[in-house]
């Protein structure tokens, strides 16, 4: 169950902890490596949410886990969360925790979609432009779609330019029925 204030207010807890203690780039590192752990291991994230695993044995396993690759505030929060049987938030605790890290930084998420994978030179060239731009840190993220045909969408801070051939071609197509010679010739008679 993911209950976003809860989450929010855990990860902004862990952050004010992790900066009073001048650790906040490991405990980001910690809860990036968290979320993966999460995401790609789906036996991990079922058995988080399992009401019949006690969370003792929960404990261990998160203890197993990530007590030789996380700082000690890390494991020991993670282990909180789990005596106070709220494991199941651990994943949205750890997005929020990163959205937050990255707000604290003013590092800002950009997504270009291709269709072709796009080489280190032009995404430096975004990555440059937004900089301009927004007057932040980039992340940029890439994505590939080949129903774009050619060109690319970048999306970032709620705006989207569209430069895809098959936004052009959409855009042409809807012209195309818009036959506006048509209606003139109705408007005479």
């Amino acid at each position: 169950m993911r209950n976003d204030k809860v989450t929010s207010r855990y990860a902004k807890a862990l952050i004010q902890l992790a900066v009073e203690q001048n650790i906040l780039e490991q405990v980001y590192q910690d809860i990036t490596l968290v979320l993966d752990v999460c995401q790609s291991n789906k036996e991990f994230s079922r058995m988080l949410l399992s009401p019949i695993i006690k969370s003792f044995k929960k404990e261990a396993v998160l203890s197993d886990i990530f007590k030789k690759n996380t700082h000690h505030l890390t494991l020991e929060f993670l282990l909180l969360i789990t005596r106070k049987r709220r494991e199941d938030l651990i994943e949205g605790i750890a997005e929020q925790f990163i959205n937050q890290y990255k707000e604290l930084k003013g590092i800002k998420r950009a997504v270009v979609k291709t269709c072709i994978k796009l080489d280190d030179k032009i995404k430096e060239k975004i990555i440059q432009s937004l900089k301009k731009f927004t007057n932040s840190q980039i992340e940029l993220v890439e994505v590939i779609d080949k129903k774009l045909i050619g060109g690319f969408i970048l999306s970032f801070d709620n705006k989207q330019y569209d430069a895809s051939v098959f936004n052009k071609l959409q855009l042409l197509t809807k012209t195309f029925k818009e036959n506006i010679y048509e209606s003139k010739i109705e408007k005479r008679n």
